[in-house]
């Protein structure tokens, strides 16, 4: 497992926890992969035990030694129990037999093990972008977009993001295509985006909205509003975004925001947590990864 060979790398790494509203941080050695499973553990007489039991929030830090990168590991801590427990213990203190004198199994002093559940875990650098190596948390994400040119800048904002929060992604094509020279798309989506004309798209393969907490869904800026295949497939999802969480993201040529945040809004309709929009110049957003992920993080919290 990724996150084993991490940690294993790293030599100590550090548990974070939360003690009422005061932060605790304190470096870790002891882990080991027991049925498909990395374990952690901790000393029943300890803080840190108290800590988790009372609220299971953590995090784990492991620095990794080529430096530039580190693991973070963040989810709830589900103690072993029963058979289980007596297992690893057994498996920890083999490993460690000086640690027998400490934990000899009396009351209050045995090796507590526990793993992280509704984990998510990412191998940060210190130069973006990170890499998403597990998301168990249960919330998953989707990115649905449509770009005009292949390696167009509402296409790099949309994989950006989609690495960044882990996330599906999915693109939004025409069934008829805009042409690929400028000035006839020009005369073909103006008239579209004026009248609010929806372009038939084709389906979408392996799309399903229902699996899908949020959405982050991506359209450069035409004359001021969301590309006609974008506003298409928000009528045709219209129902199924009810109740999920929506953002908006859009690259325009330097017009900014203008109106898509607006007109986003209106075109998802009740029930639907709109999260804040952001714009992206086009001109310059290849260069603006951190600020891409920065948008992604926010809006996945």
């Amino acid at each position: 497992m990724q996150i084993e060979e991490l940690l294993e790398k790293a030599g100590a790494f550090y548990l974070a926890t939360v003690d009422g509203d005061q932060p605790k941080l304190r470096p870790l050695g002891a882990h080991h992969l027991v049925d498909g499973k990395v374990w952690l553990g901790v000393g029943e007489f300890k803080n840190v035990y108290k800590q988790l039991v009372k609220n299971p929030k953590c995090e784990v830090v492991a620095l990794q030694p080529e430096g530039g990168k580190w693991l973070r590991w963040t989810g709830k801590a589900t103690f072993a129990e029963g058979e289980e427990r007596e297992k690893l213990e057994k498996v920890f203190l083999d490993a460690m037999p000086g640690l027998r004198k400490i934990y000899d199994g009396s009351e209050g002093k045995r090796m507590m093990c526990f793993t992280l559940t509704e984990a998510r875990a990412e191998l940060i650098n210190l130069m973006p972008p990170g890499e998403m190596i597990l998301d168990e948390t249960g919330k998953k994400t989707a990115v649905v977009y449509y770009s005009w040119s292949p390696d167009g800048n509402t296409r790099f904002a949309a994989q950006t993001i989609a690495k960044k929060a882990g996330a599906d992604l999915f693109e939004i094509i025409a069934e008829t295509p805009y042409s690929s020279d400028f000035d006839k798309c020009c005369d073909e989506a103006k008239p579209e985006c004026r009248d609010k004309t929806l372009r038939p798209i084709k389906p979408i393969e392996g799309f399903d909205l229902a699996k899908y907490d949020t959405v982050f869904v991506g359209s450069p800026n035409w004359w001021g509003t969301l590309a006609p295949p974008v506003y298409t497939w928000i009528k045709n999802n219209q129902e199924g975004l009810k109740g999920k969480k929506a953002a908006l993201f859009q690259t325009n040529g330097g017009g900014g925001m203008q109106n898509l945040g607006r007109d986003f809004e209106k075109a998802v309709g009740e029930g639907v947590t709109v999260l804040p929009p952001k714009a992206f110049s086009g001109s310059s957003v290849k260069s603006s990864v951190e600020e891409l992920e920065k948008f992604a993080d926010e809006r996945v919290k």
